[in-house]
């Protein structure tokens, strides 16, 4: 496992423990991140994901917790093949998971769960 995907296993871990990150661990993330990292437009999302994780999807009572992991993902731009890889699934769960997550919003299409998904994600940036 990757560093990168590490930092996001400990991330999830405890967002499914509901234990959120002090500062202090945030900071320590985020140099560490900083440190390994060569790519910095998946430096850029990790830190988007490590400031909403402590944010729960509004439609939480809709979603799964692993649809809003999902949800979340694609608001920070990833596409379903990062997302497979990020949370270790396959490219078909994650299509699956996406179909359901547009069925439950009643959403029109993949481009309008794109957009919430940015919508809901910038909302959560700027709290």
């Amino acid at each position: 496992m990757n560093f990168t995907k590490k930092i996001i296993s400990v991330i999830q871990e405890a967002q499914a423990q509901e234990t959120k990150l002090n500062l202090e661990d945030t900071i320590s993330v985020i140099k560490a991140v900083t440190n390994v990292s060569e790519n910095k437009n998946l430096l850029e999302k990790t830190l988007q994901l490590i400031l909403i994780v402590e944010q729960k999807v509004d439609t939480s009572q809709k979603l799964t917790i692993r649809e809003s992991q999902i949800f979340n993902l694609i608001g920070l731009g990833f596409n379903s093949k990062e997302i497979a890889e990020v949370l270790s699934i396959s490219h078909d769960t994650v299509s699956t998971h996406r179909k359901n997550i547009i069925k439950k919003l009643s959403l029109k299409g993949a481009g309008k769960l794109q957009k919430a998904a940015f919508q809901h994600t910038n909302e959560k940036l700027k709290k």
